[in-house]
């Protein structure tokens, strides 16, 4: 009887308290309607992935993940329904460009997102040098690296997603330094060459940018007499590859430090 009883007496205190936790979470609830958020996206994470995520809310009872594809008339379908904050796109199509809107509900009643986030299905990831998007998170170019840049203008917005790559060479006094930077997949030549131009331009901060050319030396002249740390950025080049209405790539290209020399 006494074991009964203690039973009995351990259910009803597991009812009251979560009776209670049930009671705290509908009196302490914030009144306030749901916030407008857009997701965070990452589409080079991995290929054929576009990885999501987006910030609690206390207001919503759920969350609505909308996808449409990149055109002139969005037709948004539902991708996740629920409680989480992040979601792993993968039944995507490859090159093909996605606008993603975050939706809410409380009740009855829906809150549509305003804003639109973009992502697109990669055939590469993003390159070991990464996160080197500015100059004070910039890569010490001491070897060969393999980087990529991804190009994506999209018809939503007319928005341009475009990354850039910095790095950085320390040059010792009165030295000249020789940077090789090779593209992957040009279009070749009848003769098998490789054709010089690339899709990618070079800035050396307080220079202006120049065009690379396939596996030409770039030299960068220190002409003090102490070492100088010289900063500069990779990225691609607007004017050819942005031309049509919609583009999609990403850039493959290999960069190496290749000498160091007298002035």
């Amino acid at each position: 009887m006494r074991r009964v009883f203690l039973m009995f007496l351990v259910s009803l205190l597991c009812f009251v308290a979560c009776k209670q936790n049930m009671y705290e979470e509908i009196l302490f609830r914030t009144l306030e309607d749901p916030f407008y958020d857009v997701p965070k996206t990452n589409s080079l994470k991995k290929e054929k992935t576009v990885y999501l995520s987006w910030e609690e809310d206390d207001a919503s009872d759920c969350f609505f993940l909308m996808r449409a594809m990149d055109d002139d008339n969005l037709n948004f379908t539902c991708i996740y329904q629920g409680r989480e904050t992040n979601y792993i796109d993968t039944n995507i199509e490859e090159q093909t460009r996605y606008v993603y809107r975050l939706d809410k509900q409380r009740g009855n009643k829906k809150f549509i997102g305003e804003t639109y986030a973009l992502g697109y299905a990669s055939t590469c990831r993003e390159d070991s040098c990464e996160n080197n998007n500015n100059e004070t998170v910039a890569t010490l170019l001491t070897h060969e690296f393999i980087c990529n840049l991804p190009c994506v203008k999209y018809i939503t917005e007319n928005k341009i997603v475009i990354d850039e790559d910095w790095f950085y060479i320390e040059v010792p006094p009165r030295r000249n330094v020789d940077i090789i930077i090779t593209q992957e997949g040009l279009p070749q030549n009848s003769n098998g060459s490789e054709q010089p131009s690339t899709n990618l331009m070079l800035q050396v901060v307080g220079k202006e940018s120049i065009s690379v050319t396939q596996n030409n030396a770039i030299t960068i002249k220190n002409t003090a007499l102490e070492a100088n740390r010289f900063y500069f950025r990779v990225y691609p080049n607007t004017t050819t590859l942005l031309a049509s209405d919609t583009f999609q790539t990403v850039i493959e290209y290999t960069i190496s430090l290749n000498k160091i020399y007298y002035n």
